[in-house]
């Protein structure tokens, strides 16, 4: 069996980030920022190896021992599983506003929450996507400087992404020569014309 001690350091590494999550995940999920919650907390899970609690990937081991003069007692894989998946969970917790908390309520696992999270804060209606799409195809520079013109393509991109709706770089590119003014149409010629379909990292350079 698992002793008190050992259950203490094999959540301590997880429990340790809670008080200090903040300076990782600076916002509270909430119905305007899931891209930048989801973005921030998915790279402190990861960095910390624990990613596979919340996407399902680190599954929960068999709960009991196998051995029937042992009935109903857990084995240690299963107890050290729990108590780092609670830790997460406490973890997730911390980063939340409380029109988020409200949606967690009732999960028994990290990936229950992360999915019921993502079901609540990432959906977009299809008027939404037609709103996006409709603004991408339609965007112009304007007054703007080109890294805030690019900005507004990306977020743009984004917020379509995490709806499933996805654009390969060219047709970003596209996009963007398109809401681009006239003093840059000889940029815009000289773009047209590469033999090779420019990246987006390149064509923002």
């Amino acid at each position: 069996m698992v002793t008190a001690a050992q259950l203490t350091i094999v959540q301590s590494p997880i429990t340790n980030l809670i008080p200090n999550v903040s300076t990782s995940v600076t916002v509270k999920l909430d119905d305007t920022n899931y891209l930048v919650w989801h973005y921030q907390l998915r790279l402190l899970l990861e960095s910390h190896g624990i990613l596979g609690f919340v996407d399902g990937t680190r599954r929960c081991p068999t709960r009991f021992v196998e051995d029937a003069t042992l009935e109903g007692v857990e084995t240690d894989a299963f107890q050290i599983w729990t108590m780092h998946d609670r830790a997460v969970m406490q973890l997730i917790i911390a980063t939340l506003s409380p029109t988020a908390m409200s949606c967690v309520i009732g999960c028994l696992s990290s990936n229950d929450m992360w999915i019921s999270l993502k079901d609540r804060f990432s959906t977009v209606t299809k008027a939404s996507i037609f709103q996006l799409k409709t603004e991408l195809q339609n965007i112009k520079k304007g007054n703007d400087l080109v890294s805030t013109y690019l900005q507004r393509i990306k977020d743009v991109r984004d917020h379509l992404s995490a709806a499933g709706v996805t654009f390969e770089d060219d047709d970003i590119v596209i996009l963007a020569l398109k809401g681009l003014p006239s003093e840059y149409n000889t940029f815009r010629t000289v773009i047209r014309g590469r033999e090779n379909v420019i990246s987006l990292k390149e064509f923002r350079s």
